[in-house]
């Protein structure tokens, strides 16, 4: 696999990883600043979903640097 396609498909795979992880980590960090504005079981529900959203915002970014190391770094191809 030439250097080219190696870019063209990180290229690929870092509009989805990082689009769909950016947007899951904004929306966890809004909504734990949201809970701000709330009291009670609404604050507890809002704190517990945004704490889950950010974490769960780690795992496409982290995709994302492990396809990084596999494309570039292990050299690793894939049959088409």
């Amino acid at each position: 696999m030439t250097i080219l396609r190696r870019v063209a498909l990180f290229a690929v795979i870092s509009v989805f990883t990082l689009g769909l992880g950016g947007l899951a980590l904004l929306d966890g960090i809004e909504m734990l600043a949201e809970s701000t504005n709330y009291s009670g079981n609404d604050r507890t529900a809002l704190l517990g979903l945004g704490a889950l959203t950010t974490a769960g915002a780690l795992v496409p970014i982290a995709l994302w640097v492990i396809a990084g190391w596999a494309l570039f770094v292990k050299r690793q191809t894939w049959d088409w």
